[in-house]
Parts: structure tokens; C-alpha cells; sequence
């Protein structure tokens, strides 16, 4: 059970303190104090990139292309609005 301080921890995965700090208030990474001492623990960290992993693809998602048009805009007499349909 290997465990770090905050620097060294950040220093070990090549990111910054001020990153560490947000994924532990914000994101919830599991940290554990001793007097003034910040630990993580490698297990815990494993553990928990895990459950925070995203994948991202490659390929956006489907767009719509139909148009719906604002109340305001449906039914009014003629020109060029009068040619659109709204979408039911």
C-alpha cells in the first residue's frame, strides 16, 4: 500500500497541485489526513479512476434537422414563415 503526499503524488502522475486539489473538492478523490499531511493512496486512486473514467468517440452524435419553429411564429398569415411546417 504505497502512499504520497500531495506534492509527490502530483509530481508521480505529471500533473500540478492546483489539479490534484480540484479532483479531490470537486471530483471526490479519496485522500486521508494526519495532523497537517495530505495522503492519497495508490489503491484508492486506481479505484477511483475508474469509477471516473469517460470515453470520449470519435464520432458526434446525430443532430436533428428539422426546425421547430417558436409559437410566435405558427399561423401568422403569409411570407416566407407561412412556408415552413412546424414539427408535430
Amino acid at each position: 500500500m504505497a502512499r504520497h503526499v500531495k506534492a509527490a503524488f502530483a509530481e508521480k502522475e505529471s500533473i500540478t497541485v492546483a489539479v490534484l486539489n480540484s479532483w479531490i473538492y470537486k471530483y471526490g478523490l479519496p485522500v486521508f489526513q494526519i495532523g497537517r499531511r495530505t495522503y492519497i493512496d495508490d489503491e484508492e486512486f486506481q479505484a477511483w479512476l475508474v469509477e471516473h473514467k469517460k470515453v470520449i468517440s470519435r464520432t458526434p452524435p446525430a443532430r436533428s434537422t428539422q426546425i421547430a419553429l417558436p409559437r410566435q411564429c405558427r399561423n401568422r398569415g403569409g411570407g416566407i414563415l407561412s412556408k415552413l411546417h412546424p414539427v408535430r
